[in-house]
């Protein structure tokens, strides 16, 4: 019978899959601009699931309903995430997720007008939610063992491409 500390827990595949749906429109989003809602939507929920995975292997409380900014504070925050699992982020990381989760809330709840998302502010965003999931599932996970090496694999090679192509989509603007 596998100890608990050898699980790899229940998130682990669907990050993996998460950040593979996302790689893939941070590539096609300098060709089409259709693949924006579907980026920023993307990069919310790896950072949810990342966020979500962390604090439950760190025991911590959950609200039953959280939303991304409030995730992204709990991992920020020793008291609910130790040291040295603790995501390094400074006040202007959670303003650059924060406007990621917004282009995201935009692309939730749609307005008579239609969608109007603003590509400009987002790559730096986009650079700072995938370096955050890099470092919950990957760089410093709670438990080692809790992202399958295949799915570890995956994800890495994800947000490599997620981190190249915004840094690209950056230069265009």
């Amino acid at each position: 019978m596998p100890r608990p500390e050898d699980m790899v827990h229940p998130l682990s595949r669907e990050l993996a899959d998460t950040a593979k749906f996302t790689s893939t429109h941070a590539i096609l989003v300098s060709e089409t601009e259709t693949s924006l809602p579907w980026l920023v939507t993307g990069m919310v929920l790896m950072v949810q699931q990342a966020c979500v995975m962390a604090l439950s292997e760190a025991g911590a409380e959950l609200p039953a309903m959280p939303g991304p900014g409030e995730l992204v504070a709990r991992v920020a925050d020793p008291a609910c995430l130790a040291q040295p699992f603790t995501a390094p982020l400074r006040a202007e990381d959670h303003r650059a997720i924060e406007r990621v989760v917004a282009a995201r809330n935009d692309v939730m709840h749609p307005r008579p007008r239609g969608l109007n998302l603003d590509a400009r502010p987002l790559p730096g965003g986009i650079v700072v939610c995938s370096r955050l999931v890099r470092h919950l599932a990957i760089t410093q996970p709670v438990r080692p063992s809790m992202v399958d090496g295949h799915d570890a694999a995956v994800l890495g090679d994800a947000l490599s491409l997620i981190e190249t192509s915004a840094d690209f989509w950056a230069s265009v603007f």
